[in-house]
């Protein structure tokens, strides 16, 4: 688990685990060990199992074993595992800045069917930083109430350790610092004093091991992404250019053309209806809905050839400039599933979306056949705001007012007067129509849906 925020440290925070799993995988290497209690009246042995724990325990689970009372003894025999010591391993360091980066490729996964396919899926980088080595020292101590109990014990337990044992820390194939050994480094045969006397206290053996370990710094796993478009710019420029790219100098083309590859070449219509609801459909080169075997285009059949469609989390980018690199204007979406199969529903990001830089018109009217009043459009009204596809007829309703195809008017209370004149306008300008919440755009030379239509190879990416 890491933590990007942390604000205290030279890294983010991060923990794995990784001392507890050492030492749990060293508590059960005793797990399991047996010994002889006693015999039933036919002379079978009764075997019962050893217990096994952790023991620096905490006061509270101590307290509650002893059922919070000083009078409950301890029973015996039990084994108990502890850390008694960390070093740096300074002589097993190698290469501290290393990295090593593996391919890994997961199946594909069907969602409709619940089961893997046999086919490859998402593609992943993931980079290892080297790990930091260290030597973790342990003691396994064996309580016994006799030496019966001790010598049945170890018995079985020294016979493992010649001098050591492999221990597997995560089933992680990834994971390169698994692989440890456990080495019996030491022993001490009892801890009570000779002569021993009459005294109860228990008898405890202890075995001391060392392990070399190593502590793993997170890993950097980053998606892989096919190429899915390929951009070629192509400029035209005058013979003395070419000196200037020879040697590395910036240069001013006549114009750039692109040429644009894509994966069988889809293009996709975007549309957004009354209700305000946007959807993305699939289209083949010839604006058709059919691959090229004549069977319907559905978007699981696009995404196969890319990854695992994410609903919510996959977006959509609409680009907005004739130049297929530049990003800094794309509409931006999240997608989720349509119960059509050849469209998906597209929720857009309103910040990325223009905002009006003129006022909001009522309507997008023909003023040849309609009127204020006429029943097709309501009677004038202070601040109503019309864009015009024609020229404004003068006289009647209109009144004196001359206003051109493009234009868009406006009404005082009193007379109809120009606030748009198209003619006079080169800059991009955005306005929407409140009768359809169109987002309208003037390029130039007309009146265009500043997003919504059909987008060519290149100029629209959906990222999975």
């Amino acid at each position: 688990m890491t933590n990007s925020n942390s604000k205290i440290t030279a890294v983010p925070y991060f923990y794995d685990k990784q001392f507890r799993r050492y030492i749990q995988q060293f508590i059960r290497l005793f797990a399991g060990f047996q010994y002889i209690k006693g015999y039933t009246d036919q002379g079978d042995p009764i075997y019962h199992t050893t217990p096994v724990r952790y023991g620096d325990i905490s006061r509270m689970a101590a307290h509650i074993q002893r059922e919070n009372s000083e009078n409950i003894l301890s029973t015996v025999p039990f084994i108990s595992c502890y850390v008694t010591g960390l070093e740096i391993s300074p002589d097993r360091r190698t290469y501290p800045n290393f990295e090593d980066k593996i391919p890994v490729i997961e199946k594909a996964y069907d969602e409709n069917t619940q089961s893997y396919k046999n086919e490859e899926g998402n593609t992943y980088t993931v980079t290892r930083h080297q790990p930091v080595p260290y030597k973790l020292t342990m003691q396994a101590d064996i309580w016994s109430s006799n030496q019966e109990q001790k010598m049945q014990l170890l018995e079985q337990i020294l016979v493992l350790f010649n001098p050591s044992l492999n221990i597997h820390t995560t089933n992680n194939a990834l994971d390169w610092s698994s692989l440890s050994t456990v080495e019996l480094i030491g022993t001490q045969w009892s801890s009570r004093g000779i002569p021993q006397g009459v005294d109860d206290i228990i008898e405890i053996s202890t075995l001391t091991f060392e392990m070399p370990i190593l502590i793993n710094p997170p890993a950097k796993v980053q998606k892989n992404s096919m190429i899915h478009t390929v951009i070629t710019n192509i400029d035209e420029i005058t013979t003395g250019t070419a000196d200037q790219i020879r040697a590395g100098q910036s240069y001013a083309p006549l114009y750039t053309t692109y040429s644009v590859v894509t994966l069988n070449n889809y293009k996709m219509q975007f549309n957004v209806d009354n209700s305000g609801l946007a959807t993305a459909k699939i289209l083949n080169r010839a604006n058709g809905t059919t691959d090229e075997n004549g069977s319907p285009l559905h978007w699981n059949n696009v995404f196969d050839a890319f990854g695992e469609f994410r609903p919510d989390i996959s977006q959509i980018r609409l680009k907005q400039t004739d130049d297929p690199s530049n990003t800094t204007t794309d509409i931006v979406g999240t997608l989720s599933k349509n119960s059509n199969p050849a469209l998906l529903t597209v929720t857009l990001d309103t910040n990325t979306i223009p905002a009006d830089s003129q006022t909001s018109v009522d309507a997008v009217i023909d003023p040849q056949s309609s009127y204020p009043g006429d029943g097709t459009l309501t009677a004038a009204a202070i601040g109503d705001r019309y864009l015009v596809l024609d020229e404004v007829p003068s006289g009647g309703s209109w009144g004196t007012i001359y206003a051109k195809k493009n234009d868009i008017i406006q009404y005082d209370g009193t007379i109809w007067s120009v606030s748009f004149d198209a003619s006079t306008i080169g800059t991009t300008e955005y306005t929407t129509n409140i009768t359809t919440m169109d987002k309208l755009k003037w390029n130039g030379s007309q009146w265009v849906n500043a997003y919504e239509g059909t987008y060519n190879p290149g100029f629209w990416r959906i990222y999975l």
